[in-house]
């Protein structure tokens, strides 16, 4: 695993993915191992300049677990590198592979400190929610990776926009209904019913795990609280995600 940060970073500024640790002789990263990676990759981004500004969670559903051995989702960090202006077009040569997610964001209205908090205690905390597009982009060829090497790979963390925010109201959050266009074409739609992978459920487990793993959870940071719509293959249109009353615009040019 040494110089595997290394490997990572210089991927995702070339622009060339890693070949996968699939063969026998390669080694498997546990999802301790990979979080330690990523922890080291985080330090680097604040070394080059890059401030952390919350966190993502991703494989929180029941198939996730499955597919990959876990028992709880992960997370990655984001940086105010990766926030992208819903008012600029996005061109796809910035990412590798890319893949796009619509989630609800949610931002910290006061400081968390380690210890015991209730549900109630850390919905409190919330201050407003946005509509939000993730860009999700892996450093290993063809997405393919074991729980670990994603978890090194930041949870393929690399791009976000925002909508404008609104006061948060947990009932409005709870009864989600969305529905996302490319180029006038419904690509899916949904309504959270009886999921267990809800927004504001992968809120708490991701507030408790960063505090558990020593994490400063702070007032203005953001979280994306996992994907409404299973990912899609990022292609040039219009994307037009909508939800709570409102409308996220995103333009993706070609290459």
């Amino acid at each position: 695993m040494s110089g595997l940060v290394e490997q990572l970073q210089h991927a995702g500024l070339s622009g060339t993915p890693l070949v996968p640790m699939a063969s026998p002789d390669s080694p498997v990263l546990t999802a301790e191992q990979g979080y330690d990676l990523q922890r080291q990759g985080l330090a680097q981004r604040v070394q080059r300049g890059e401030r952390l500004v919350g966190w993502k969670v991703a494989f929180a559903s029941r198939a996730a677990f499955e597919r990959f051995g876990l028992s709880e989702p992960v997370y990655g960090a984001l940086t105010d590198a990766m926030d992208i202006d819903a008012d600029a077009a996005l061109a796809l040569s910035r990412f590798i592979q890319p893949k796009l997610e619509i989630e609800l964001a949610l931002r910290l209205g006061r400081d968390l400190s380690a210890g015991y908090h209730s549900d109630q205690d850390l919905l409190s905390a919330v201050q407003s929610m946005a509509l939000a597009y993730e860009m999700a982009d892996c450093r290993w060829q063809g997405w393919r990776f074991d729980a670990g090497a994603f978890l090194a790979d930041n949870a393929a963390a690399a791009g976000f926009c925002l909508g404008p925010w609104q006061v948060f109201e947990a009932s409005h959050a709870e009864q989600l209904s969305f529905a996302l266009y490319g180029d006038s074409a419904l690509l899916g739609q949904g309504r959270l019913g009886n999921r267990e992978d809800t927004p504001l459920a992968n809120l708490r487990w991701l507030l408790r795990r960063l505090l558990a793993d020593g994490h400063t959870l702070r007032c203005g940071q953001v979280i994306l609280s996992g994907a409404l719509l299973p990912p899609l293959d990022m292609t040039p249109c219009e994307y037009r995600f909508e939800a709570l009353g409102t409308t996220l615009l995103l333009k993706v040019l070609p290459a």
